[in-house]
């Protein structure tokens, strides 16, 4: 059996490593798979800043999540709010039409 050289193999790799809606012949993935990424992502991140927060205020023994939470009470920090939340649904829509497209 012949062996493979690096470059054929980094080039499998790559093409198994591509989402499986862009292979052709293949399934598009379940129409909710993309939603439920972005949710679960967005949730990480959110969790990982609080903690990332509250690791610091413990540090420095200064409350950065009541001065967060204080930031967000104000109409411009509700703005910011409303504008991530959309930055959020945005990403969750261009993932709707990259999995919607037919190759």
């Amino acid at each position: 059996m012949p062996r493979q050289s690096g470059s054929d193999r980094s080039r499998d790799g790559a093409r198994e490593s591509r989402p499986p809606a862009d292979r052709p012949g293949e399934p598009a993935p379940a129409p909710g798979r993309w939603l439920l990424s972005t949710v679960l992502q967005t949730v990480v991140a959110v969790v990982g800043l609080v903690v990332v927060l509250y690791a610091l205020s413990r540090a420095f023994g200064v409350d950065l999540l009541g001065r967060t939470a204080a930031a967000l009470a104000t109409q411009t920090g509700q703005w910011i709010a409303i504008a991530v939340v959309a930055l959020v649904a945005m990403s969750a829509a261009m993932r709707a039409v990259r999995y919607a497209r037919t190759p």
